[in-house]
């Protein structure tokens, strides 16, 4: 049901005022991506309760997020600044006590602050618990138990006295794979027999990725709609949350923040889980339901995971903070005309690739540039089974070698095939003629199969291989039209030269000022075995 202080919305402008409220609560649904939610054009029925709310509050239509993973997601969140800005990356760094995190300034400014997480990134040993009363992070085996996440934070609510201030931080892996919904969900969206294949465990989507194992479409369709599940089961969750504010009459003294850290990828580009920095991963709900606001609206303005911070500063009436990057977002709540609408937001990720991104939202459209470089090694680069690389030379020298024994190595050149190479184990120079009249060419390198070292007894590289090769990186830049093609499926980086080298030009001349250095301290043990179990660290 729809709790009654919700009721009554309609789509339309946005409040002209909203006055500061006596609490903030903060809900970060670890892992959700907002094209699963009905509010955001999902078809299958995940989010009833969610949608409901988006028709109540503000929906941001085109909110981005920094980085596709937990710790440097939420850390830009609770400070305003790029990753590359705060300096805290996997697997073991700690925000410095020299930068500013959002529960401290609330907690200075004399709210009572509690934060209640799952742990794994989102606990003590990565910092976390910096200006909290009371933090706890306790990791759940079941996606039921998420409820009690969401239990301890109302806990600290009935606690409160009348006169105090909070702001609240609640976050769950309720969606986070494994992909593992309670019984009553499972069949939701899978009528039938699960396939052969089903494990969705972190270390296996890993594997997965890195060319370990293979699944069929069948199991990522099974995939997909037990996380779809998950979703509809949390969205019953956030119902009892928001029906038990109003239950201890704190629903209209409350200012209620739905957002995510990242998406979820289901092979959209080929890999699983959240690896790459293409909208199926970036792209998150966000969602302020303000008591003061009596009318929906959806803002389609381009917003970032940074603009939290500043934005419920100025909501709780509190100083900025200097030199965040992260820009307010009430003005769009206010409908204010003073805000200079944004151009481009930035997001990047370091895993098995290095990757950049530029969104930009210029002359009513919204376009993704990105680029992307796999992280070589001295000697060469390996590949699993394909290789992409765009070259602007007529001609391309390939020094190849084959692992372990000789295949054959299929080149296409933008999209056609050009020639098969016999690679053996010794390297080999292949000249590669390539058309001239093309200012980029791309070209892919792609065999049938890899093999891992350790398996064949020749070391302990985990690493599915079939080749390594010289003479180029292995690059892809790709353009995107985010309107005409949401899912950012048709490279249009041939067709628009000219935007494509002006947004290749803007990511290269970014340049970000670093606040302060991270700490390096290790985990616990626990912390560990956890962040392993999600698929974090191997």
């Amino acid at each position: 049901m729809l709790v009654t202080g919700l009721l009554g919305a309609a789509c339309g402008a946005p409040e002209p005022t909203l006055r500061p409220t006596r609490g903030y609560i903060l809900i970060s649904l670890d892992t959700l991506g907002a094209r699963h939610l009905g509010a955001y054009g999902a078809e299958r029925q995940t989010s009833p309760f969610f949608d409901s709310l988006a028709a109540r509050g503000t929906l941001f239509e085109n909110a981005f997020v920094q980085y596709p993973s937990t710790l440097v997601s939420h850390v830009s969140m609770f400070t305003g600044l790029y990753p590359q800005e705060h300096g805290v990356y996997p697997p073991s760094s700690v925000l410095s006590p020299q930068i500013p995190s959002l529960p401290e300034r609330f907690r200075d400014a004399g709210f009572r602050t509690a934060g209640h997480a799952e742990a794994g990134y989102v606990s003590k040993d990565f910092g976390f618990h910096r200006g909290f009363d009371e933090f706890v992070a306790r990791p759940v085996s079941d996606r039921r138990l998420a409820e009690a996440t969401f239990e301890r934070g109302l806990d600290f609510l009935r606690g409160l006295e009348s006169s105090d201030r909070f702001f609240l931080f609640l976050h769950t892996y309720a969606v986070h794979n494994p992909y593992e919904p309670a019984e009553e969900y499972a069949h939701l969206f899978w009528p039938g027999d699960p396939p052969a294949i089903t494990d969705s465990s972190g270390p296996f989507l890993r594997d997965v990725n890195m060319g370990r194992h293979q699944v069929p479409p069948e199991t990522v369709a099974f995939y997909r709609a037990q996380y779809d599940a998950e979703i509809r089961q949390l969205d019953g969750m956030l119902e009892g949350l928001v029906a038990e504010l109003e239950a201890i009459d704190l629903l209209d003294e409350t200012t209620l923040i739905f957002t995510s850290d990242h998406g979820e990828e289901f092979r959209q580009h080929g890999k699983l889980a959240h690896n790459q920095v293409y909208p199926e991963t970036l792209h998150v709900p966000l969602l302020i339901v303000h008591p003061n606001q009596q009318r929906g609206a959806r803002v389609a303005e381009l917003v970032q995971s940074i603009d939290l911070a500043p934005t419920l500063y100025e909501l709780a009436g509190l100083e900025p903070v200097d030199r965040m990057s992260g820009e307010s977002l009430v003005p769009l709540l206010t409908g204010s005309a003073e805000r200079r609408p944004r151009r481009i937001a930035y997001a990047e990720v370091f895993d098995q690739e290095n990757q950049k991104t530029l969104i930009e939202a210029a002359d009513g459209r919204l376009v993704q540039y990105l680029t992307s470089l796999v992280i070589g090694e001295p000697g060469g680069t390996w590949a699993t089974r394909r290789a992409v690389l765009d070259i602007e030379e007529p001609r391309l020298d390939l020094r190849l070698v084959s692992f372990h024994e000789p295949r054959e190595i299929e080149v296409r050149v933008d999209g056609e095939p050009l020639s098969t190479l016999s690679v053996g184990t010794d390297w080999r120079t292949f000249p590669i003629d390539l058309s001239p009249d093309r200012e980029r060419r791309r070209v892919v390198l792609s065999t049938a199969d890899c093999g891992v070292p350790m398996w064949l007894g020749l070391g302990a590289d985990t690493r599915c291989l079939s080749f390594k090769l010289q003479g180029a990186e292995i690059r892809r830049s790709e353009l995107f039209d985010l309107d005409l093609d949401p899912e950012a499926r048709t490279d249009l980086s041939a067709e628009r030269r000219e935007l494509f080298a002006r947004l290749a030009n803007d990511l290269r001349a970014y340049r970000w000022e670093v606040h302060a250095a991270p700490s390096e301290e290790k985990p616990s043990s626990e912390t560990v075995e956890r962040l392993k179990a999600l698929g974090y660290v191997n």
